[in-house]
């Protein structure tokens, strides 16, 4: 009798193993299938940085990428499949990002994108809620050029740039949470704003007058353009915000161009 018994658990756990290995195979098989969805997913649909360069004045930033992260996609479809709604991403930065050039002046978002920002540079204050209103008829995103002693009279504070001819950053910042620095005429605001962490915009495009004549100059992927608030660039708003669209650009806040 246990001689029988011997025998009949000998060929159970025979069976026994060869269905073990069996369903191996065929969940290594299965979970094979599933990395080389992923991993022929991410040839074809991965992209890498494209990368800015450096200029006398600023740099002008890369175009970050984007690539699939294997590992993470992999843990979230064992035992499901490939779905392309599971996929996990990881960025692929380019070393000119904002976030890592605190101590460089920017000059253009990347030439990668057909995308522009326009900055409304505060004067009186007499046209600039009249310029917002073209902005917002014509469903562009437009930003703005203050300082601290005009902050108070905005009353949306996004999409701000802040130009600053002495030290009230600290005091800018309790106003608004999310801005840029901007150096204007010869003041380096560079080291104030590395210091508040805090990225700096070179203004390199700037238009007092005749403001389609002049856009037409400066329009380029990635450009920043400054306007100043006046009758004369109130007059000539709505016509050269819809030339740039008319040339296929985007018109953005500056986040967005910046990203």
């Amino acid at each position: 009798m246990k001689t029988y018994l011997k025998y009949l658990l000998v060929i159970f756990f025979t069976i026994f193993s060869f269905y073990y290995t069996d369903k191996v195979i065929e969940l290594s098989e299965y979970n094979n299938t599933i990395l080389a969805s992923i991993e022929d997913y991410a040839e074809n649909n991965d992209y890498k940085c494209k990368e800015g360069y450096i200029k006398e004045d600023g740099i002008v930033l890369g175009l970050s990428g984007l690539e699939v992260n294997k590992n993470k996609s992999y843990n979230k479809m064992k035992g499901i499949g490939f779905k392309e709604e599971l996929l996990e991403y990881k960025s692929n930065k380019c070393i000119l990002n904002k976030e890592n050039n605190l101590d460089k002046y920017i000059i253009s978002g990347n030439e990668y994108k057909n995308n522009v920002s326009l900055v409304i540079d505060i004067d009186t204050l007499k046209y600039y809620n009249d310029m917002l209103l073209i902005a917002k008829e014509e469903n562009v995103d437009i930003n703005t050029l203050t300082n601290f002693n005009n902050i108070d009279s905005i009353q949306d504070k996004t999409n701000i740039l802040y130009k600053t001819v002495s030290d009230d950053i600290k005091e800018f910042k309790k106003k608004v949470s999310n801005f840029y620095c901007v150096k204007t005429n010869n003041f380096d605001i560079l080291k104030y704003c590395e210091k508040e962490k805090l990225n700096s915009i070179n203004m390199t495009n700037y238009i007092d007058t005749d403001l389609l004549i002049n856009i037409k100059k400066m329009l380029n992927n990635g450009s920043i353009i400054f306007i100043k608030e006046n009758n004369k660039n109130l007059n000539e708003l709505r016509a050269s915000i819809k030339y740039i669209k008319s040339r296929g650009y985007n018109i953005v806040n500056i986040d967005t161009l910046l990203s």
